[in-house]
C-alpha cells in the first residue's frame, strides 16, 4: 500500500508542546519544587513550505518563495507533565514528558486509523546559576541543558508510517537571562540545538538540521491573584540535515521523484529544515498560596524577510495547566 510520508507534522509537536516554564533562568530553591500537568490540544491544516505545486498537486519548482498551502488535518491531545527540584539553591534538575493522542487524515485515508498514540519522547535537563546579578543590567544568567529521549516508543518506517515523535536524540544547551521589572519579569534565553542521526532502520536514514533557537517571555501581575504571560520563540534551521541515499530511493516508492534528489524529502515530506516563528499568550490565576492554573493559546506566525516560518505546519495549541510548587 502507497502512503506518502507524513512526519512533518509530528516534528511540530515536540516544540509546541515544550513547557514556556523550560525557559526560566532562575533557578529553585534547595528541596523545593515545581511542578506542572498540563492537557494540550494541537491542530494544523496548513503549512508554510517553499515547494511549489501546481494545480493537480503536481511538484514544479522546489526552491521557491514561502507560501502557505492547505494539507491533510492533524490533531494532537496530550497530556504531559514537566517538573523542576532543586538539587541545590544555584543548581536545578527538570524533566518532561506526556500521553499523546494523535490524529490525522493522512492515516485515516490510507489504513482506516487515527494515528498513534502513547508515550512521546521524554526531555530531561539541568539549569545551573552562573551570576546572580550581572553588572549594569541587574539580571540573572544560567546555563541550561537538555537530552530529548525517544526510547519509550517505537519508531516506524519513515516512508510509510507515522510515529509519536521523530526517533532521534536531540541535546540543546545555552544561556538563559531574567529580570525582575516590579510586578513583572522578563526571561530571554539562547541555544543551539544539536540533533543526532536516526539510524532506526538503516540504511533509511537521516539527521535533521541543527538549530538555534531563541526565546523572549515575560509575565505582569495584573492582581494579587491574576498574571498575564506572554512569549515568542524562533527556531532557525542550519540548513545541514542529511538522508541516505537509500532513504530517497526509498521514498520513490510513495510517490517520490528522482529529479527531486534529496530536496523534498527534506523539506516537506520529512520537515528535516524547518524555521519557525510562534507566540503565545497564557493567564495564570492563583487558587491557594502552592496552586495555580495556567490558560494558554500559541501559535506559528508567519514571519516576516529572515524571521519567517518556513517548511513547516502552521499549528495552533491551546492548553490549561494545574501548578504545584512546593
Amino acid at each position: 500500500m502507497r502512503r506518502k510520508i507524513i512526519l512533518p507534522l509530528v516534528l511540530l509537536i515536540g516544540l509546541v508542546f515544550i513547557s514556556t516554564e523550560s525557559f526560566a533562568g532562575w533557578t529553585q530553591a534547595k528541596g523545593h519544587s515545581y511542578n506542572q500537568l498540563t492537557y494540550s490540544y494541537y491542530r494544523t491544516t496548513q503549512k508554510f513550505t517553499t515547494i511549489n505545486f501546481d494545480g493537480d498537486e503536481n511538484i514544479i519548482d522546489t526552491d521557491h518563495s514561502i507560501e502557505r498551502k492547505a494539507t491533510e488535518e492533524f490533531s494532537s491531545k496530550k497530556v504531559s507533565y514537566y517538573g523542576e527540584y532543586g538539587v541545590t539553591d544555584t543548581f536545578t534538575v527538570f524533566l518532561s514528558g506526556g500521553w499523546d493522542w494523535q490524529r490525522t487524515n493522512d492515516v485515516i485515508n490510507f489504513s482506516g486509523e487515527d494515528g498513534p498514540s502513547g508515550i512521546g519522547d521524554i526531555n530531561i535537563g539541568l539549569r545551573q546559576n552562573i551570576m546572580k546579578s550581572i553588572p549594569g543590567i541587574g539580571a540573572i544568567m544560567s546555563f541550561q541543558t537538555e537530552v530529548k529521549i525517544p526510547e519509550a516508543y517505537d519508531y516506524g518506517n519513515p516512508t510509510t508510517h507515522q510515529s509519536l515523535g521523530d526517533g532521534q536524540y536531540d541535546w540543546t544547551g545555552g544561556l538563559v537571562f531574567g529580570k525582575g521589572l516590579g510586578k513583572g519579569y522578563a526571561v530571554f534565553s539562547v541555544m543551539y540545538k544539536y540533533r543526532f542521526e536516526n539510524d532506526e532502520h538503516d540504511p533509511l536514514t537521516f539527521k535533521p538540521s541543527d538549530q538555534m533557537k531563541y526565546a523572549l517571555s515575560g509575565g505582569y501581575s495584573l492582581t494579587s491573584w491574576m498574571s498575564l504571560r506572554a512569549n515568542i520563540e524562533w527556531a532557525k534551521s542550519m540548513n545541514n540535515a542529511e538522508v541516505s541515499d537509500e532513504l530517497v530511493a526509498a521514498n520513490w516508492a510513495t510517490g517520490g521523484e528522482k529529479r527531486h534528489e534529496d530536496s523534498v524529502i527534506i523539506k516537506d515530506s520529512l520537515g528535516l529544515e524547518q524555521d519557525t516563528l510562534s507566540a503565545g499568550v497564557a493567564l495564570a490565576i492563583n487558587l491557594a498560596p502552592k496552586w495555580q492554573t495556567v490558560f494558554s493559546y500559541n501559535e506559528v506566525l508567519t514571519g516576516y524577510g529572515y524571521f519567517s516560518s518556513k517548511d513547516t505546519s502552521l499549528g495552533k495549541t491551546s492548553s490549561i495547566a494545574l501548578v504545584y510548587m512546593h
